[in-house]
């Protein structure tokens, strides 16, 4: 962390040669008073993770460019292990974007470059539950689609007030070389739809990316319906993926072997509470059974009775054939609940309590999502403390 802070202050005294510059940045941690999986106590050790530490800086560089650097480091601390090595600080990303619509005085026209160090990504607009299973990083098949965090660029344009914006980046086998990928450059075409210019509150992309490896593609379509009246607010949507084995990590990973893993999500908010129901599934190569097309469920809740202190809970299920072969033929996988408090706009601490089946448990994490992480740390859970900052 002080290396970090080291680099933050570094650019912060820099802030003068830029027209502007904004800072903002995250940091996440977590801890759990486990149990261990046969259901005993470990001696009341609390396992920690660190997980992330960012700071973000935007610096405007005359009318038309700007520069967008990402420092982040993380690192963990283990109550019976002791203190792991400091994390090392690296950038997420360090762009200079132009806008080049602006430059050329178009109208109704946008055209904008994207060059330097970063994961190329797709819009990603699909992504509102607390389970998170209409997202497609959410699933346990896939991760959303990106471009391996190397040099590279992305070109986006907008058309009619926004209605339609395609892209296409591509990033080089240079600065994080891999041996698996030979040199070989990687690319991602799309366009989102964003139909709010026609008084739609509607959302649709769709996507093609060529991965690190060869016999490595995807492509993908999602979606999302947001509906906001007064204080009520309805949400629908999900994603679709086809991809070679090679790209999911499964089967042989053959290029004439292709899986699709699809998501949804429904979302309901109103006067303070709100409730989620999102889920996923893979078909394809019998990779987990022939009946997978339905796999996981997460079920969530919330309720705020005060501004800023509110309850939450969540559950987890399993089906089908992945229930069988990945989560010990149990249907139920977890459950959670906690207080949630909200003295600042950006800052979030959590406090419950979370149980999961000793067959969700892997390696001493939960094999399962969270309502506040990917994977939170611990055996088969216990009492749970979260810090979750914006800024």
């Amino acid at each position: 962390m002080k290396k970090l802070l080291v680099l933050a202050m570094i650019l912060v005294l820099a802030a003068p040669l830029f027209a502007e510059m904004t800072i903002g940045g995250e940091f996440d941690y977590y801890m759990v008073n486990g149990f261990d999986s046969d259901g005993g106590d470990n001696g009341n050790s609390f396992v920690d993770n660190w997980d992330k530490g960012e700071v973000d800086f935007k610096g405007t560089i005359g009318d038309y460019s700007q520069i967008r650097i990402e420092l982040e480091e993380d690192g963990t601390w283990n109550g019976s292990a002791g203190t792991r090595g400091e994390g090392t600080p690296s950038f997420n990303y360090f762009r200079v974007i132009t806008d080049w619509g602006k430059f050329f005085g178009l109208d109704g026209i946008g055209i904008k470059t994207d060059i330097g160090l970063d994961g190329f990504a797709t819009f990603d607009a699909v992504d509102f539950t607390g389970y998170n299973y209409e997202n497609a990083d959410s699933s346990r098949f896939m991760d959303n689609p990106e471009l391996r965090k190397d040099f590279g660029f992305k070109l986006s344009l907008s058309f009619v007030d926004g209605l339609v914006q395609p892209y296409y980046a591509m990033s080089f086998d240079t600065v994080n070389e891999a041996p698996a990928a030979d040199g070989e450059a990687t690319f991602l075409v799309g366009s989102g739809f964003d139909f709010a210019s026609m008084g739609l509150p509607l959302w649709f992309e769709a996507y093609y990316m060529k991965g690190q490896v060869e016999d490595s593609n995807v492509f993908g379509v999602e979606a999302m319906y947001d509906l906001a009246i007064g204080d009520m607010n309805f949400k629908i949507g999900g994603f679709f993926e086809n991809a070679t084995e090679a790209y999911i990590g499964a089967g042989n990973g053959d290029a004439d072997d292709r899986g699709s893993i699809w998501g949804f999500g429904v979302g309901f908010e109103a006067f303070g509470a709100a409730i989620n129901v999102s889920g996923s599934g893979y078909f394809g190569e019998d990779v987990f059974g022939e009946n997978s097309a339905f796999s996981v469920m997460g079920i969530d809740a919330e309720y705020f009775f005060l501004d800023w202190l509110g309850v939450n809970a969540g559950a987890s299920f399993a089906f089908g054939d992945y229930k069988e072969t990945v989560a010990g033929d149990k249907a139920f996988q977890s459950f959670e609940a906690g207080i949630i408090a909200k003295p600042d706009k950006g800052v979030c601490y959590k406090l419950g309590y979370i149980f999961a089946e000793e067959d969700a448990v892997a390696g001493g994490t939960l094999n399962t999502r969270t309502l506040n992480t990917k994977r939170l740390a611990g055996e088969k859970g216990g009492l749970y403390f979260v810090t979750k900052i914006d800024f």
